[in-house]
């Protein structure tokens, strides 16, 4: 009897975190897999009308997603991914996070990771945090990358409250434009001094204008700027672990085609408690369709399930 299929889900409040699933299936697709693997993306989006960070406090936003997280263990993964910035900053005031089912990892430290390397490559550069509300306010990746040796002189950060859900609707759209040229100008108006301006992308929807972002800033300052996406290291951290698909994880880390037929396929399936329009749907599908077509189908035909959670 072959084995089960590894099961991994994925999940987001809304679809940033695509990009890291469309990255996983790419990896995962590119090894030599001895059993199956299924990735469930769970847009974690709560209501139709308001995400999380329009609900009162943390603890009301930690409520609902201990909700969805119920939900997602019933669906009985390997692991979770959180693939979300807001989320995995809620994740530890959860109920589930006390004695969670399954394992569980979110994006927060391969951000940190990534900032801290490249702010000590560059000891003269500086780095402006850009994130939703929840996240900027938590103050946690500034902590932390105090923890890690960073002089807080060298570090600001700025909410791009909206942008998220503006890329989302519409990423080619007249009000993510203008929400992209305010959040570079107040990336730049809060920038600590340095040579380098890195901009730290602390929200996964924001990788899908990250070269926007970057030239919006840099037509406003002098100084070079660069922006450092942390939605590739987590996906390469589940590649690299991915010995629970049997998979050589050398053969990710050196891109290269397996050696043998594999014997595993990998499918991509999206679930959804809100509605998600035509435009959001295309314009995402758009963007992940070269890194991952079957990542790009799985949005454009999803599951619309309003009992979700």
């Amino acid at each position: 009897m072959p084995p089960r299929d590894a099961h991994i889900v994925i999940t987001d409040s809304g679809l940033g975190g695509l990009s890291i699933c469309a990255l996983l299936e790419q990896g995962l697709r590119a090894g030599a897999l001895s059993r199956g693997v299924r990735l469930t993306y769970v847009n974690a989006w709560p209501f139709e009308d308001r995400g999380y960070n329009d609900l009162a406090d943390e603890a009301a936003r930690a409520r609902v997603f201990d909700a969805a997280l119920a939900r997602m263990a019933q669906m009985q993964p390997d692991r979770i991914l959180i693939a979300c910035n807001t989320l995995s900053i809620l994740y530890p005031l959860t109920a589930f996070s006390r004695q969670p089912s399954v394992p569980v990892a979110g994006i927060v430290d391969a951000g940190v990771d990534l900032f801290v390397e490249r702010l000590a490559r560059d000891t003269d550069s500086s780095i402006v945090l850009l994130g939703t509300k929840t996240t900027i306010e938590s103050g946690v990746h500034k902590a932390r990358l105090e923890q890690r040796g960073i002089g807080p002189r060298r570090i600001a950060a700025v909410s791009c409250h909206g942008l998220a859900g503006a890329i989302e609707r519409d990423v080619d759209g007249p009000r993510a434009a203008e929400l992209i040229g305010e959040c570079a100008a107040r990336a730049v108006a809060a920038a600590p001094r340095g040579t380098t301006l890195l901009l730290g992308l602390c929200c996964t929807h924001y990788g899908y204008v990250a070269v926007r972002l970057a030239d919006a800033a840099a037509r406003l300052t002098s100084r070079r700027v660069e922006w450092l996406n942390p939605n590739h290291g987590l996906a390469a951290r589940l590649l690299a672990d991915a010995g629970f698909a049997g998979d050589n994880a050398e053969d990710h880390a050196a891109a290269t085609p397996p050696r043998e037929p594999p014997l595993g396929t990998v499918s991509v399936e999206l679930v959804s408690k809100v509605t998600l329009s035509e435009a959001a749907r295309a314009g995402i599908a758009r963007l992940v369709e070269p890194i991952s077509p079957a990542t790009a189908g799985a949005l454009l035909s999803y599951a619309h399930v309003p009992d979700l959670f």
